[in-house]
């Protein structure tokens, strides 16, 4: 089982995990991070970044437990950071709560770090290895299992120049067993990389389990064991002295008694996860020579992941060195030397192992290919925003080509996407928003279509009756007479009402299409011959622009044509003073279409009529001057075309009516399709 995984129902998808991994060993699978155990180095990084608390480490708490609950002795093995993590707990106060927990002996790491730091010091003065051999240089240093995994695995070309030394822990963890006999030994520390190190066979014989110091503080809680309210008590021996400074960048140097200085470009000293990479890979390249590398994934162990101590990093470095240097004071150097005798024997050297991770590496076509896919065509489409959790858009194209990540993890294509899909609905639910008032209007049109044509029927014979007998009355009577003047009247009246008959029947008819190709141009030159010596277009200026290539149309001329006349009449009426009358005749090739516009300078249509044009019997004529039919026929006609009409108005400026319609019928549009797939 993995030491560190995801919790899936807290992943939220932010991916600040892999931008944080070392080893990018976190694989997206339907928007999930998952740790791979083969990969993950226990860093522990994603841990300390993930805000939704979605990773998991292993818990060592119930096999603590089980260990002081057994007749065994168990030892507590004190990491050097724990004044750190622990900044207002006396130090005799944690070493009597552990006491109280059950562990028989508390001891300190750092002795193990006192004990290899000899070691230390004879490799790197020596410059040769136990069997006499000569080191291959730059050495590099760290009490880090993390970092002898990464080098492992990641630049194994580094592997022969790991200082062939076992950590503080592992040292200590044989000395506790050397002096203590058979007994469980727990190490207690802010890493989660140690709880890898312990299973790792080279020295898995030194600790049985570890814990972090949350899961310590767990413990507490669970057996009601409150530190503050302990006697203090002591640790017990072996004591350390200098090895206490190993949690602080460069402590492995300054304890160990080796050179430190800014100005010797032969030791290097750096910490951090980004700081460590680079240097590794300039090492891994010869870009940088040096004899001594000593480096922390971590900015020193006071910052480990697991790290619950509230204040900032330099205080807890104050509260290391203020308790290194008080302790230094109290420290019986010829005990202390002592004791690293008794325990020369201690095996305190090891071996790495080079275990290179393999991965697929995509071809420059595979990687061009991936990036085509989420819109990145060129270096420019490159964002390298760093929202996946990769650096650069092409370290995430070989994560996705290597099966890690997945398209969806790209913020700016996604964001992208989202607005071409909002884009879309957008324009869908304009489309469906028309679609419904067309409905409404064919319904409206259709019910007055099926009243029209009875009522034109039953209107007609009683007009022609009151138009027979009203001019028989007139020819009786003299055309001064006022009775002449009554009969006019009713004659204009019933011509009016034949008028309006014969709109209904006109409207009720534009069902029927006689289809046909037809040049526009024609049709507009008809329009002007009959328009041409009208007094309601004696002051209008009519200008015509047709595109070169306006192909002819597939329409019913005459309902075309009574369209455009009927647009035209509507023009000229708004420009009582006169005005320019535009016709702008345009073809659109890529959606087959031909778009008229008649663009007039009139009075313009005030906003709140503008969604009633199309209502038949609307109008704002005088009285006898319009029957409001006119746009409802033409708006009928269009559509049937299936063309669209639109207009544009702003008061006392013009008015723009648009019409729109196919090249060719619907019919034969169907019948080339079918001709086509035949």
């Amino acid at each position: 089982m993995s030491v560190v995984w995801t919790l899936e129902e807290r992943c939220r998808r932010c991916y600040t995990c892999i931008r944080e991994c070392p080893a990018k060993a976190i694989r997206v699978v339907k928007g999930q991070a998952q740790v791979m155990e083969e990969r993950c180095l226990a860093c522990g990084h994603c841990v300390r970044v993930c805000s939704q608390g979605a990773k998991a480490v292993k818990n060592g708490v119930e096999t603590t437990l089980a260990f002081i609950k057994s007749e065994e002795a168990v030892v507590a093995m004190l990491a050097p950071s724990f004044p750190a993590a622990f900044p207002d707990l006396d130090t005799g106060k944690i070493i009597a709560a552990l006491r109280a927990c059950g562990f028989k002996y508390v001891v300190e790491v750092a002795f193990g770090a006192d004990l290899i730091n000899r070691e230390y010091y004879r490799l790197v003065n020596t410059k040769k290895n136990a069997n006499g051999e000569d080191l291959d240089l730059p050495l590099i240093t760290s009490a880090c299992p993390a970092i002898y995994g990464f080098i492992e695995r990641y630049v194994p070309e580094l592997c022969n120049h790991l200082a062939p030394v076992v950590s503080p822990m592992i040292a200590m963890g044989r000395v506790v067993r050397q002096l203590y006999g058979a007994v469980k030994v727990v190490f207690i520390g802010p890493c989660v990389a140690k709880k890898v190190e312990m299973a790792d066979p080279e020295v898995a014989d030194a600790v049985d389990e570890v814990l972090t110091y949350q899961e310590l503080h767990e413990i507490w809680d669970r057996l009601q064991v409150n530190p503050a309210e302990e006697a203090p008590s002591s640790f017990d021996p072996p004591h350390a002295y200098l090895g206490h400074l190993y949690p602080v960048s460069g402590g492995l140097l300054r304890s160990a008694g080796l050179p430190f200085d800014i100005m010797n470009n032969e030791v290097i000293v750096t910490e951090g996860k980004q700081r460590v990479l680079d240097l590794l890979e300039s090492l891994k390249n010869g870009a940088v020579k040096a004899h001594l590398v000593d480096v922390l994934f971590c900015e020193g162990c006071i910052n480990g992941p697991i790290m619950e101590s509230p204040v900032n990093h330099f205080t807890r470095k104050q509260k290391v060195v203020a308790y290194t240097d008080a302790l230094r004071a109290k420290t019986n150097y010829a005990e202390w030397k002592k004791a690293i005798l008794q325990f020369q024997d201690v095996a305190i050297r090891r071996r790495y192992h080079a275990s290179p991770i393999v991965s697929a590496e995509p071809s420059e076509q595979e990687i061009i290919a991936i990036l085509q896919q989420i819109k990145k065509y060129s270096a420019s489409d490159e964002l390298n925003c760093g929202a996946c959790g990769y650096e650069t858009c092409r370290a995430y194209a070989k994560a996705v080509f290597q099966g890690y990540a997945e398209e969806e993890m790209c913020l700016p294509y996604l964001i992208e996407e989202l607005q071409r899909t909002q884009s879309h609905l957008q324009k869908s639910l304009h489309e469906l928003a028309e679609t419904q008032e067309q409905l409404i209007q064919h319904e409206k049109l259709a019910s007055i279509g099926q009243l029209a044509a009875g009522v034109a029927h039953e209107v007609n014979n009683p007009l022609g009756s009151i138009m027979l007998y009203a001019h028989l009355l007139l020819q009786q009577l003299k055309n001064d007479d006022q009775k002449s003047k009554d009969l006019h009247f009713i004659m204009d009246e019933a011509k009016r009402c034949q008028k309006i008959v014969a709109g209904l029947l006109n409207f009720a008819r534009q069902g029927n299409l006689n289809l046909r190709k037809h040049d526009p141009r024609d049709l507009f030159d008809k329009m002007l011959a009959m328009i041409s010596n009208q007094p309601l277009f004696q002051n209008i200026e009519v200008q015509l622009r047709y595109d070169q290539d306006l192909p002819a149309i597939e329409v019913d001329g005459d309902q075309i044509f009574q369209v455009f006349l009927n647009i035209a009449v509507n023009a000229a009426e708004a420009m009582p003073q006169g005005g320019t009358l535009t016709i702008v005749g345009r073809y659109d090739a890529q959606r087959q279409t031909v778009r008229f516009a008649f663009e007039d300078t009139g009075v313009g249509i005030p906003a709140e009529n503008i969604n009633r044009l199309y209502t038949p019997f609307f109008t704002t004529k005088q009285i006898g001057k319009g029957t409001g039919l006119g746009l409802a026929i033409a708006y009928g006609i269009i559509k049937m075309h299936r063309g669209n009409i639109t207009v544009q108005s702003e008061v006392n400026r013009g008015t723009i009516f648009s019409i729109e319609l196919p090249v060719q019928s619907a019919a034969t549009m169907a019948q080339f399709d079918i001709q086509s797939a035949s």
